[in-house]
């Protein structure tokens, strides 16, 4: 076995030594178990000696105390009477006994009825003021109240109104405008029908034109100047007896209709 080795040894068992040691050293420095009993009954003892000394000191406190509280009871508390201690007095003698402070008392016993009569009139007139402020203030709140619903009545109404006669307004437009365009279609559908007419009848009478159109080789022309009131109709029946010559009339002179003016010169053609 090597040195170092031995010295390791030995420290151990030294470091054994000194933990044993102290143990020991604790061990010899607590109480013993008895000691600690003793200690704990002492003090349970003197907990229990405490709450008893209070009880006592609190009930020879109490104690006179009630003592004279019945006392000034029993003073205070008037005795019995009996039918032996009853007197009769008449009113004739109760007026007659003198006494000293029957004025004074009766002058404040009066005061003190007015007084309290006067409280008493003066609550009333107070609670009846109140229940009269109260109802008038009621009155009031139910006036605005129904005011207001009356207001709110009528702006409904107004406002109902107002959007009856706008729907009303907007359905006569409608009307209108439905009327107004039908109308202007039918006058536009008129329109043009004339004017289909008007041109089927031109060229009507300018295939007709066409077809009776002469030779004006064999033709004379005769000027006349239309008079007032004359028509192409009467020309025609003047010069040719007839109203056939309406159309030779309005080929010679180029017309498109039946209008003549007062001192138009015609060209009236006469066959040779």
């Amino acid at each position: 076995m090597s040195r170092v080795q031995k010295n390791e040894k030995e420290n151990d068992q030294a470091g054994e030594l000194r933990s044993r040691i102290e143990r020991q050293k604790a061990k010899s420095s607590l109480p013993k178990r008895s000691k600690v009993h003793q200690n704990k009954k002492k003090k349970s003892k003197v907990k229990i000696k405490l709450p008893m000394i209070q009880l006592l000191a609190l009930f020879f406190i109490l104690l006179p105390i009630g003592f004279y509280s019945l006392y000034t009871y029993f003073q205070d508390r008037p005795l019995p009477v009996t039918k032996s201690d009853q007197v009769v007095l008449k009113e004739e003698d109760i007026e007659s006994i003198p006494t000293t402070a029957t004025a004074e008392d009766l002058k404040e016993k009066e005061s003190a009825k007015a007084e309290a009569e006067k409280e008493k009139e003066e609550e009333e007139a107070e609670a009846k003021a109140k229940a009269q402020q109260e109802a008038k203030e009621k009155a009031k709140a139910q006036q605005e109240a129904e005011e207001k619903a009356k207001a709110q009545q009528e702006a409904e109404a107004k406002a109902k109104a107002q959007q009856e006669a706008e729907e009303k307004a907007k359905v006569q437009r409608e009307a209108e405008a439905k009327a107004k365009a039908q109308q202007e279609a039918e006058e536009k559908a008129k329109a043009q029908q004339e004017a289909e007419e008007k041109a089927k009848k031109a060229a009507a009478e300018k295939k007709n034109v066409q077809a009776a159109k002469p030779d004006k080789e064999g033709y004379k022309v005769v000027l006349h100047t239309v008079q007032g009131e004359e028509t192409l109709f009467r020309i025609s029946m003047n010069y040719y007896k007839s109203q056939e010559g309406i159309a030779l009339i309005k080929e010679w002179n180029g017309l498109n209709g039946n209008e003549i003016s007062k001192g138009q010169v015609l060209k009236i053609p006469i066959k040779k």
